[in-house]
């Protein structure tokens, strides 16, 4: 499918039909669209960087791989993070089946002390800051925590995370929502806002 455009001015949906059809030049330009939030969105369900790249990788193979199947109907991102959340579960199958719990990550998503320059006392803040929201985060039920991520740190519509969840969208809210009231009863104090 040639185009007459750069591949940077096109839509993902565009570019995903140009992959379809084995462009890797396209298949690189959605990589490098999506990696970073693939990474941001399965770091914050496994909190281990390393699970994380691995789960990125995992998914763009898949996508490549289920890339002749594709149908432009909706959000591209939808569509490729419902492939990222199918092969969240499986993996959290296999785990349950093994029996393993997850490493935890030694980084924090939310690491600005190097951007700011913070002072040692600033940063053992942030670090440990990032600990109990983490361990917060771990406490939510895998529904919410998804919902949650998907809205906030990915910053995907209600509708488009209805998709991915499988889930009509005033589901996604009320998991959502019932994220945030359970964060907030867990954090109360540790933030001033």
């Amino acid at each position: 499918m040639p185009s007459h455009q750069a591949l940077g001015e096109l839509s993902d949906a565009e570019v995903m039909l140009q992959a379809q059809w084995g462009s890797e030049r396209a298949f690189a330009e959605l990589y490098g669209r999506h990696y970073r939030r693939l990474l941001d969105f399965f770091y914050g369900l496994s909190r281990d960087v390393q699970t994380a790249e691995d789960l990125c990788h995992e998914t763009f193979l898949r996508l490549w791989q289920l890339r002749v199947r594709y149908r432009p109907s909706g959000s591209f991102p939808a569509y490729l993070f419902t492939i990222a959340r199918h092969i969240w579960m499986e993996r959290r199958r296999q785990a349950r089946k093994e029996n393993c719990r997850m490493q935890n990550a030694e980084c924090g998503m939310w690491d600005v002390a190097d951007v700011y320059g913070l002072g040692p006392d600033e940063q053992a803040r942030l670090s440990e800051l990032d600990d109990r929201i983490f361990a917060a985060l771990d406490n939510l039920p895998e529904e919410q925590r998804m919902a949650f991520i998907l809205r906030t740190v990915e910053g995907m519509s209600l509708e488009d995370i209805a998709v991915v969840m499988q889930c009509p969208v005033n589901t996604v809210r009320s998991r959502r929502l019932l994220a945030i009231k359970r964060l907030r009863e867990v954090l109360r104090g540790l933030l001033v806002l």
